[in-house]
């Protein structure tokens, strides 16, 4: 049996008048008391220590979710200007192509490292996959386009520096030189062979028809001399400008003539109003560009 040396007595007395109540404990059974309870202790520290930095760890793994997002929106939003700049860039190119041929100065200034490289093509607007994860191949391309961006306009701002100091040289060649549309319209034949629509064989078309509707002005789309108006039984009422420097423009089956032979005119001005005279199938302007007698596409100087 167990002596009282080996246990414990503890007295619990609720209220003064309450009846006592005793119990005893072994010396054994409060060691193991005592221990559970410092195990639980440290292991309710260790939870609480843990979920600390659990809490932690996902607040800041939503704050990178978020982060990234938006990233993910900006590089989009960066890619998606990057292709739109290729595309502006095209289109400066080819409004210089169209100068340089009115200027006849011959082609632009080359850039060794932009040959063999694609345009707008490459990878810009879709540098983010559907996904939205960006991989590092996608920045990248879009270095190599920014990169190629930059070139590009080192090298078309030598370009328009050279055509700026061309025209200065040309400023009557350029106000001579037919480069807007003469009427405003719908282009519905253009200049080469095409099957004729009277007479169903292939034929030689030496200008361009612009539909429009009856009456619409004709403007001059240069500075010229009215050196013809009258009637051709094809073009039905015509006007022909010479422009100087070789170039000549005609315009057919106007309703009306605005001018008369020998009047000078200039960019803009009126020289007559569409029509359906002469061979026609409805209200539209044949127009057409001569230089040195033999007839180019008008589309080659049109700007505008």
């Amino acid at each position: 049996m167990k002596t009282l040396k080996d246990s414990y007595t503890v007295m619990i007395i609720p209220t003064p008048t309450s009846r006592a109540y005793r119990f005893s404990l072994s010396k054994q059974a409060l060691k193991t008391i005592l221990g559970t309870t410092i195990v639980a202790a440290v292991l309710l520290l260790v939870f609480i220590i843990q979920y600390s930095y659990m809490v932690r760890d996902m607040w800041e793994l939503k704050s990178l979710r978020k982060e990234t997002k938006a990233q993910k929106i900006q590089i989009q939003a960066f890619a998606s200007n990057i292709t739109d700049l290729q595309k502006q860039m095209t289109r400066i190119k080819d409004l210089d192509t169209k100068l340089r041929v009115i200027t006849d100065i011959g082609p632009p200034p080359e850039n060794d490292q932009l040959k063999g490289m694609g345009g707008p093509e490459e990878r810009g607007a879709d540098a983010v996959s559907e996904t939205g994860n960006v991989q590092p191949e996608d920045l990248r391309k879009m270095d190599e386009n920014l990169n190629r961006l930059k070139s590009d306009a080192a090298v078309q701002e030598l370009s328009f520096e050279e055509l700026t100091e061309a025209m200065k040289d040309r400023r009557s060649l350029w106000a001579s030189t037919p480069s807007i549309w003469p009427v405003r319209g719908w282009l519905t034949s253009g200049f080469g062979n095409r099957i004729s629509p009277f007479t169903g064989s292939v034929m030689m078309h030496h200008g361009i028809d612009v539909a429009s509707r009856r009456d619409t002005p004709v403007m001059a789309p240069a500075g010229a001399v009215v050196s013809y108006e009258g009637f051709d039984s094809g073009l039905g009422k015509v006007v022909k400008l010479n422009h100087g420097y070789g170039m000549q423009t005609i315009y057919g089956h106007l309703s009306k003539v605005n001018v008369r032979i020998g009047q000078k005119v200039k960019r803009g001005d009126v020289i007559g109003f569409v029509g359906n005279t002469g061979l026609s199938t409805g209200p539209h302007l044949h127009y057409e560009v001569y230089v040195n007698n033999v007839p180019v596409n008008p589309l080659r100087y049109i700007l505008n």
